[in-house]
């Protein structure tokens, strides 16, 4: 049975994406379900229907593998000079996101005194959490000695709500958001638009491409071990894989490796799916209830805000999709995002934001819990 849920899982993963690009490509899906939302969706059906075994660990690597294709393959076609043009409005939309984090996180604490035990612990995991992602919710958790269910709630918390919130940033916000931020200077030239154009590559260019993605990933892993002296540092891996494929992308003219855009999105719908089959909602739904109200009430405090202030500063619409997803999610699901948005020039600037997000969020997230602490007691 074991072997014949992971035939399954795997067949899932790596064949729903070409049927779902191909109902795509002949519009055969309805307007609002792009390839990408199918495959999410896909992959949280079967999860919480149970309609087969699933091994987190295999899923895990299945999300994980795809991912370290992906990445490249969408970097190689990244205009250093359009990226390095944008990143100064994303950098800035970030500081927001760490603003509006810390003020709504720390204020719904403050009220929600007495009703959570160890409020000011699980408000420092998830600005933790809003900042840097799961990595740093893990190592604020271990600083701040919280309970070892906590971890576990927290998480479950952020797949509920923080999946909700991400679905509908693939789905329909966009379009909602598009009438309150200005529109993107030069999305359409450097989305969509491209993206349409030269899909169909020969055998011997898909071959150099993805010889030039396994060099790269190889390059990277074996970076990080040398200079970690651990492959399991996935902060490191990303910000070399990052640099690496930036680096092709500037060195390469785009005729030597064609268009790798289709191909890396192909990777980022297997990851799409994985992450849906780890999705299953049925774990918080025994416990947590009051953990729950509060990342509830945490989260939307934190996005109002934050939508708010980038309004204010006049910031464009996916930029202020993109920096919130760097904070909330992490360089993964920037990449995700991006695809759904059919914007390549924002990319890179998003994964940098992301990773400045790894690197202070747990001083930003231990800050903030023993200042509560400091108000409460």
């Amino acid at each position: 049975m074991a072997i014949t849920g992971g035939l399954l899982t795997l067949g899932l993963c790596f064949g729903f994406p070409v049927l779902a690009r191909w109902a795509e490509s002949r519009r055969m899906l309805p307007t609002w379900l792009s390839s990408i939302i199918a495959c999410y969706l896909v992959g949280i059906l079967v999860s919480n229907l149970r309609l087969w075994h699933l091994e987190a660990g295999l899923l895990e690597g299945v999300a994980g593998v795809s991912m370290l294709f992906g990445l490249p393959l969408l970097l190689f076609s990244v205009r250093i000079g359009d990226s390095l043009k944008y990143a100064s409005g994303m950098l800035l939309a970030f500081g927001l996101c760490c603003f509006s984090g810390l003020l709504s996180t720390g204020f719904v604490a403050y009220l929600s005194a007495g009703t959570l035990p160890d409020t000011w612990k699980v408000a420092g995991m998830l600005v933790g959490l809003y900042t840097g992602g799961t990595p740093n919710v893990q190592a604020i958790g271990l600083a701040l000695e919280a309970p070892a269910n906590y971890l576990v709630l927290v998480q479950a918390a952020d797949v509920l709500l923080g999946g909700a919130y991400l679905l509908g940033l693939i789905t329909f916000l966009p379009a909602l958001y598009a009438r309150i931020y200005p529109p993107t200077p030069g999305a359409e030239e450097g989305g969509q638009a491209e993206r349409a154009r030269d899909t169909n590559g020969s055998a011997k260019l898909l071959v150099r491409q993805v010889a030039t993605t396994l060099a790269i990933v190889a390059l990277a892993v074996g970076a990080t071990y040398l200079t970690t002296g651990a492959v399991e540092n996935f902060t490191a891996i990303i910000l070399l894989l990052t640099t690496f494929s930036l680096l092709v992308a500037a060195g390469y003219p785009r005729i030597e490796l064609g268009n790798t855009y289709p191909l890396g999105e192909y990777f980022i719908l297997v990851f799409s799916v994985a992450l849906g089959l780890l999705a299953d909602f049925r774990t918080l739904a025994s416990s947590g209830l009051d953990l729950l109200w509060f990342s509830f009430l945490a989260l939307s405090a934190t996005t109002l805000l934050h939508l708010l202030l980038c309004r204010l500063f006049g910031l464009d619409r996916d930029t202020v999709i993109l920096s919130s997803v760097a904070g909330f999610y992490g360089p993964v699901f920037v990449v995700q995002v991006a695809a759904a948005l059919g914007n390549k020039r924002l990319l890179a600037a998003g994964i940098a934001v992301s990773l400045l997000g790894f690197g202070i969020g747990n001083y930003l997230g231990v800050g903030l819990a023993y200042g509560v602490r400091w108000l409460l007691f």
